[in-house]
Order: structure tokens, then C-alpha cells, then sequence
């Protein structure tokens, strides 16, 4: 796995000379915007990637960035439930998601935050997860941090894949990518389904019977054209239609929510100054459309749009020096609340500085002027220094931002139109260390972040008015440590643990649902040729409860998977959820699977 682990899994092996640290020359955008290799960045950065994905069998993508340090995940029950994920403890509203660069956070949601419980890996390329404030260069929202989804392209000749996979609840899913291109275009296209009975979403122990089922379709494409030596354009839509029966509160309901997802974004790619300096034009659209249903009759309806205009460029100076430079228009509106619409208008630069050896430093300034809150400027300091024959890299980051209230907490019948925007202060630095020539990598993390004004939701039932407040001041700290291990030519080892700490410092409480601890580890084995064999603990730490729902116990969970290359096209797989029948929640009231099993087929053409 390519993505950081923890020390508590390192143990006595004899190590090969076989070199992890190769994994540093990978390169990432989402930190800059423009690719760099994780080495020169500062930022706490994970990838997750599509061997990562494929290994995992995961169906959701919700369901492996549980895995990488510094997130938390909550769903109000399996296949289906609303599915929120937390990056160091700041709400899910507080983190920006992207899917090949294109924000999809749910305008019509309660904070604005992304829904990940319809997000299928199927055609996924890779997954970067930025941690800690990003506002810089993603603005409002991502004061926690940034996930960006990275779909597959398309290259030369024609190819594709398919799978087929079916198990426990009576679900089944299936999928097709599609591939192909020449020398001046370039497309790939994905669909996948699936369809499940599911369990019942509030909690059997609790004497709920009634199965709850799910089903999503996901279709997505990406169309790349050069239409000259220095200009290249790109068309990337994706579309998602789902329907969940679910439960209110812990109890059986006949309850079914249909969700539709929709983005489209066009750009044009311009290299100049023999590719000195590199543009991009971008005009970008994403909407949610969500309908619920009680016993057969509408109970409730939410439409949100995004509509974004972005210009972003990176002019190389010298081989030292580099400046990124950007503008953006942004327009937020909730048809089914209001018609009102919220615009933020953006300016940022960024100053990046390689004139002293094995050492990279940023620095950068952003502008918003929103239609309601104002002016804001958000500044951004990054450094990272590789420590000469050691093995070494120190990296830090520190950081402002800000995040309007949403469209709902503002306009909802039980919202409040006096809420101040939220504004954060947050830093941290970790040291990485590569031991056995390369063999180990182990990384330790120390974070910390002060939220003022942060709104929550405060009132109980059967209080309708003004139920979003500011909350002076949240105080998050806490630390992530990694380990990565080739311990052999066919094993490896990977684990992650991470310590939050947060709390609303008027009252010194900690806040709810979020776990102090938590933890990852996975051993994989190569038993033979074309065999392959991974084991997985997942740790969730006690969560304290929120408002009028109580809160969640610590668990363990373990997982085991398998596949095996039949030929080089075709390959067999399977795997076993909760192993050992672990009966756990990850929101009080709500269920999670039994032991559960599933196989499928994939093959290549």
C-alpha cells in the first residue's frame, strides 16, 4: 500500500535491501495544483491508488480512506446510509471533495459537505487526501483538508476491463471500463451498478427486521483532445442515480431516498514560453438532486447546484523559483429554499522556492470577496527538507481559512440567517524517516488546529428556530503515526495510528463523534505466483454522542481477502467482512454487516 502506516505494527523481520522509498518519487497535484513529487511537499499528503483499490475489493471508496491516518468515518447504516467522513476531527462540511478537480460537495446538504455513501471505486485512477487547511488554493470548505478523486484516462489502441461480483444480502455488481485513444484523442469511459437487499439500517439488536436495500448506477467519462502543440482540451462528466431504504432514528420505517449526482466540467490546457509557463481554463458544474419518501408520500426535497469559473497558471522563473497564480467565480444556489444565490470571487498566488538543496518552501496568499460575508485573506506557508545521507525528510505546514455557513444553515426553515463564516488557524510537521535501505518508512505526524465560530447544530426536539449556532472556538491536536514495511520479496506490512483530541474550549467537553483513537493494519502475502493474500484490523475508538443520540463503543473489526490470476486477463477473487461476527455501530442506532462473504471474476482485454 502506498499510503502511510503505523509504528505500533513495525516488527523484528529481516529486512531485504528492497526500496519503499521509491514510492517518494510518485507525483501528486493536489497539493499544489501542479505535479510535484511527494518528497518536495509539506503538506501531510496520502495516495491511494488503483492497485490500492483493486486489492482492497472495497465497494465504496468511503470504505478505504477509513484505512489512512487522520480520517473517521460515520454512516448511518450500510449500503446506503448517509456516509460523512472526518479529516483530524473537522466536520465533514470542513473538507473539500473533488472528482478530477471539479468540487461535489452537496450544496443542498445540511453544511455542504459530500455524501461518499454512492461513491463507487470503479474507474478510479487514484485518491489524494490533503490534510489540514487548504483554502489557498480550494477556498471555502476546506478548512479541514481535500480529498480529490482522479479518474482513469484514456491512451493509445483500444482496451478495457470488466467484473463481476456477487455475496452476502443477495448483492450483486458488476462493472465495464472502456479505453482508447491515438495521438490526438483520448477518451475513457466507466459504468458500474449494483443492487443489494442490504440489512435493516437501524440496528437488529434492537429488534429491527426489515431489510433496507440499496441500488446506484455510476456512469463517467473522460475525453482529452490536442488540438495543437501547446493546446489540449478535456471533457469530464459523471452521473450517479441511487435509491436507499433506510430508517429514521434507530427504528423500522418505510422510508426510501432517490439521490442524483451530476457534474460536467470542460477545460482548456495552454503550454507557453517552451513550456515555461502553463495554463488552464476550466468551467465546471455539479448538481444534487435528493427526494424522500414516508410510507409512499414526498417528505422531502433538496436541488443544489455548483457552477465554477477557474483560471489557474504556473510560470517557472528559474530552476529555483515558481509562481502559481489563480482566479475563480464561484456560484452556490438551493432552488428548493430559497433564490437567493451566494457568489465568492477568488484570488491566489503561491510563491514556490528550491534554491537551497534537498529543500522546497512555499508561500502564498488568497483573496475571496463573497456576496454576503465580505472580504477574507488566507495565507499558506509549506516547507519540506530531505536531510542529506540520513534518510530524513521534515516536513510542516501552517495555514489559515475560512467557510460561509451553508446555503441550509442560513436559509432552512430552522436555520439562522446571523451566522458568522467559520475561520481557522492550523499547522503541523512530521518527520519521516526511511530505514534498511529503503525497506522502511515510518512517519510521525503532530497537528493542530483552532476553529473559531464553528456552527453546529444545538438544538433538541421539539425546538424549530435558530438551531445553527456559532460555537466560540474547537480546538483540535492530535498525532499520526505510519509505518510501511517490505519485509520480504512477497510480504509487506502496513498500519497507521492516529490521536485526536478535540474539544469546544468555552466548555473544555470533547466534541462528539470523533474517536480519540484509532487504528489500521494490513499484512500482504504473495503465496505464490498469480496468489495473493491480505489481513486487515480496523480500530475505532470510543465516540462520545451528539445532541439527542447516544453515543458508540470501540471496536475491532477484521478482514480478510484473496485473489488469484488465472491467466494474465482473468483473475478470481474473494473476501470475508467481519470475520469474526463483530456487532459494532458506527452512529448509535444504526446497523453494520454480520460476517459476510462475496466472490467475483475480473478480466482485461
Amino acid at each position: 500500500m502506498k499510503y502511510q502506516v503505523s509504528v505500533l505494527a513495525l516488527i523484528p523481520f529481516a529486512l531485504p535491501t528492497v526500496s519503499l522509498a521509491e514510492n517518494m518519487d510518485e507525483m501528486v497535484v493536489t497539493a499544489s495544483r501542479y505535479e510535484q513529487p511527494l518528497s518536495n511537499i509539506g503538506s501531510s499528503i496520502s495516495v491511494i491508488t488503483a492497485d490500492d483499490l483493486q486489492q482492497s475489493q472495497n465497494v465504496f471508496i468511503q470504505d478505504m480512506l477509513q484505512n489512512i491516518p487522520g480520517v473517521s468515518l460515520n454512516q448511518t447504516g450500510s449500503f446506503g446510509g448517509v456516509s460523512s467522513v472526518r479529516i483530524r476531527g473537522a466536520d465533514t462540511s470542513q473538507t473539500v471533495v473533488l472528482i478530477d478537480g471539479v468540487q461535489v460537495n452537496d450544496v443542498s446538504g445540511t453544511g455542504g459537505g459530500f455524501n461518499f455513501a454512492n461513491l463507487d471505486p470503479n474507474g478510479i485512477e487514484r485518491i489524494e487526501i490533503l490534510r489540514g487547511p487548504q483554502s489557498i488554493l480550494y477556498g471555502s470548505d476546506a478548512i479541514g483538508g481535500v480529498i480529490n478523486i482522479i479518474t482513469k484516462s484514456g491512451g493509445k489502441g483500444l482496451g478495457g476491463s470488466a467484473f463481476v461480483e456477487g455475496g452476502s444480502f443477495e448483492t450483486f455488481r458488476g462493472g465495464v471500463n472502456l479505453h482508447g485513444g491515438t495521438d490526438k484523442l483520448k477518451f475513457n469511459f466507466s459504468m458500474s451498478g449494483i443492487t443489494t437487499d442490504g440489512i435493516s439500517k437501524a440496528d437488529e439488536n434492537d429488534g429491527n427486521t426489515e431489510e433496507d436495500g440499496y441500488n446506484n448506477i455510476t456512469v463517467q467519462g473522460k475525453v482529452t483532445a490536442r488540438v495543437s502543440e501547446i493546446i489540449t482540451t478535456e471533457v469530464i462528466a459523471r452521473y450517479s442515480d441511487s435509491e436507499n431504504e433506510f430508517d429514521d432514528f434507530g427504528a423500522d420505517g418505510d422510508r426510501v431516498g432517490t439521490t442524483e449526482e451530476f457534474m460536467i466540467a470542460g477545460r482548456v490546457h495552454a503550454i507557453l514560453l517552451d513550456g515555461r509557463f502553463k495554463n488552464s481554463f476550466s468551467l465546471e458544474y455539479s448538481s444534487t438532486d435528493r427526494r424522500n419518501e414516508t410510507n409512499g408520500v414526498e417528505s422531502y426535497l433538496a436541488e443544489g447546484t455548483r457552477l465554477n469559473l477557474d483560471y489557474f497558471g504556473r510560470y517557472t522563473v528559474s530552476d529555483d523559483i515558481g509562481i502559481s497564480f489563480g482566479a475563480q467565480h464561484e456560484e452556490t444556489k438551493v432552488s428548493t429554499l430559497s433564490d437567493q444565490k451566494f457568489d465568492i470571487d477568488s484570488l491566489f498566488s503561491e510563491v514556490s522556492f528550491q534554491g537551497i538543496s534537498d529543500l522546497t518552501l512555499t508561500a502564498g496568499l488568497r483573496y475571496d470577496n463573497h456576496n454576503k460575508y465580505g472580504d477574507t485573506v488566507t495565507p499558506r506557508l509549506t516547507a519540506s527538507y530531505q536531510i542529506p545521507d540520513s534518510g530524513t525528510r521534515v516536513f510542516a505546514t501552517w495555514g489559515e481559512g475560512f467557510k460561509a455557513p451553508s446555503v441550509f444553515q442560513l436559509s432552512a426553515s430552522y436555520g439562522n440567517i446571523n451566522l458568522k463564516p467559520e475561520e481557522t488557524t492550523g499547522w503541523d510537521v512530521g518527520i519521516e524517516q526511511t530505514l534498511f535501505d529503503g525497506g522502511v518508512i515510518l512517519t510521525t505526524t503532530y497537528f493542530k488546529q483552532n476553529i473559531k465560530n464553528n456552527i453546529d447544530y444545538v438544538c433538541v426536539w421539539p425546538a424549530n428556530t435558530n438551531c445553527y449556532k456559532n460555537i466560540n472556538a474547537v480546538r483540535s491536536k492530535g498525532v499520526e503515526v505510519s509505518i510501511a514495511a517490505q519485509v520480504h520479496e512477497q510480504v509487506n506490512i502496513s498500519a497507521n495510528y492516529t490521536y485526536t483530541d478535540s474539544i469546544d474550549r468555552d466548555t473544555g467537553e470533547k466534541l462528539e463523534r470523533i474517536p480519540a483513537h484509532a487504528a489500521y493494519g494490513q499484512i500482504a502475502w504473495q503465496a505464490m505466483e498469480g496468489l495473493n493474500l491480505t489481513a486487515s484490523l480496523t480500530y475505532n475508538g470510543k465516540e462520545l454522542p451528539r445532541n439527542f443520540s447516544a453515543g458508540v463503543d470501540g471496536w475491532v473489526r477484521a478482514d480478510l481477502r484473496a485473489s488469484y490470476d488465472i491467466t494474465e486477463q482473468v483473475s478470481v477473487y474473494g473476501r470475508i467482512d467481519n470475520l469474526f461476527d463483530k456487532e459494532y455501530q458506527q452512529v448509535s442506532g444504526y446497523g453494520t454487516p454480520d460476517r459476510s462473504a462475496f466472490v467475483g471474476i475480473r478480466g482485461k482485454f
